[in-house]
C-alpha cells in the first residue's frame, strides 16, 4: 500500500524490474517474467485514480486464474509464440503493459503511460508496423496525469502477422 511501490518480493522472485517506475516489467496480461507471477497498481507504478489500480487488480486476476486454469501438470501454463515489445516516444516515459502477445489480448487492452514533463496541444498516436492505427487529441498532458490508449482486438486483428507496436506523442496541427 501507499504511493511507491514495495517490491522486495517482487525482486526476491527474481523478476525484471523498470528503471523508471521501480515496479516490475509486466505483459498484456500484468504477468512479470517470473511465470506465474502476477503484479498490479503500485507494485507496478504510481496511480493517480484508485479506479485503474482496480481496474489493474481484475485483470491481473483474471490472468491468473486463466494461468491455472491452462497450466500443464507441472503448473506451467503455455508460452506465447510471439511477444512483442512496445516502443515509446516523444516523450513518453514508459507504459503499462511493456510487451504483448496479441493472441492473448482480449476485446481490449489498455495501454496506460506517462510523458516525462507537461504537453500542450499534442496527438498520441498508435502505430502499428509503422502505420498509424489510432489518434487521440490531447489538449494538455502532464507528468502527474495517467494517460492511455486502447488497443482492440479489432485493430489486432487487421494486423495478423504484426511485429512492431509504437506509441507517439506528437504535437497536433
Amino acid at each position: 500500500m501507499g504511493l511507491l511501490p514495495e517490491n522486495e518480493l517482487t525482486i526476491g522472485l527474481g523478476a525484471d524490474m523498470s528503471r523508471i517506475t521501480n515496479g516490475p516489467v509486466v505483459n498484456e496480461s500484468l504477468e512479470t517474467s517470473v511465470p506465474g507471477v502476477f503484479a498490479a497498481g503500485n507494485v507496478l507504478h504510481v496511480h493517480d485514480l484508485v479506479d485503474y489500480v482496480s481496474e489493474e487488480a481484475a485483470l491481473a486476476g483474471e490472468s491468473a486464474a486463466r494461468y491455472i486454469r491452462e497450466a500443464d501438470a507441472a503448473g506451467r501454463a503455455k508460452e506465447s509464440a510471439a511477444r512483442i515489445p512496445i516502443g515509446f516516444d516523444g516523450g513518453i516515459r514508459y507504459t503499462v503493459p511493456s510487451s504483448i502477445a496479441p493472441e492473448k489480448v482480449g476485446k481490449y487492452l489498455k495501454i496506460r503511460f506517462r510523458v516525462g514533463g507537461v504537453m500542450q496541444n499534442r496527438k498520441v498516436v498508435l502505430y502499428l508496423d509503422g502505420e498509424p492505427a489510432l489518434s487521440k487529441k490531447r489538449r494538455v498532458m502532464a507528468p502527474g496525469e495517467m494517460e492511455e490508449i486502447v488497443l482492440t482486438e479489432k485493430l489486432l486483428k487487421q494486423h495478423e502477422d504484426l511485429e512492431k507496436i509504437e506509441i507517439k506523442v506528437e504535437e497536433d496541427a
